[in-house]
């Protein structure tokens, strides 16, 4: 496992900072192409000070994860926060996954290509299955939400939102490489129907 560096005093601001410089570095030149020396330059610091509050760049990269996936949180309970039936949340769920990538498809490219980077290093490879199990997670919450569903749900709801979470992923990079929007809706809008059905006959 990729070692967390221990809180040093007052370095959240400065750590912050690294973080949102490696996130814009990763967008302009790949995840693999962004190395600590150009994430340095880009947060104003040198490579020393980088060390300092962080290990390595699996450790970077490991917390821009986590800083996308709070954001993403936080914009998913604004969104969401009102009962709703489940047939309906679907639709609007996969709605609100298209909207957050429309909005930013660097950083959908850079999460994917974060998740086949630390699938190379063997000491960070856990963290592709921990970003699955989060999103997978996001998903199920919000779909659990829904006025039409009770705790007793809970295995059906996890099942659902992994195939949409599944589906959904095999769209996006369809939709990455070929950026043909007018496929993505279409193929979404299958996908609302498909999993539609499996929770009415599950």
């Amino acid at each position: 496992m990729p070692r967390k560096s221990r809180p040093r005093p007052n370095s959240e601001g400065r750590r912050e900072q690294i973080v949102n410089a490696a996130l814009k570095v990763m967008i302009s030149d790949g995840v693999y192409n962004a190395t600590t020396r150009k994430i340095a330059e880009a947060a104003g610091v040198n490579v020393a000070t980088l060390h300092y509050h962080f290990h390595d760049k699996e450790e970077i990269i490991l917390s821009v994860m986590g800083v996308l996936a709070s954001n993403y949180r936080g914009r998913l309970d604004e969104r969401f926060g009102a009962p709703q039936p489940l047939h309906e949340r679907i639709e609007d769920l996969l709605a609100f996954i298209w909207g957050e990538i429309e909005s930013a498809p660097g950083e959908q490219l850079v999460l994917q290509e974060m998740t086949l980077y630390v699938l190379r290093v063997p000491q960070a490879a856990h963290l592709a299955a921990e970003k699955e199990r989060e999103i997978k997670q996001l998903y199920a919450e919000c779909l659990a939400r829904c006025s039409d569903v009770s705790a007793e749900d809970a295995p059906r709801i996890a099942e659902l939102s992994n195939f949409i979470y599944a589906c959904f992923v095999g769209i996006l990079n369809q939709w990455l490489a070929t950026r043909d929007t007018a496929q993505l809706l279409k193929t979404t809008s299958q996908l609302v129907d498909a999993a539609r059905a499996i929770w009415r006959a599950s």
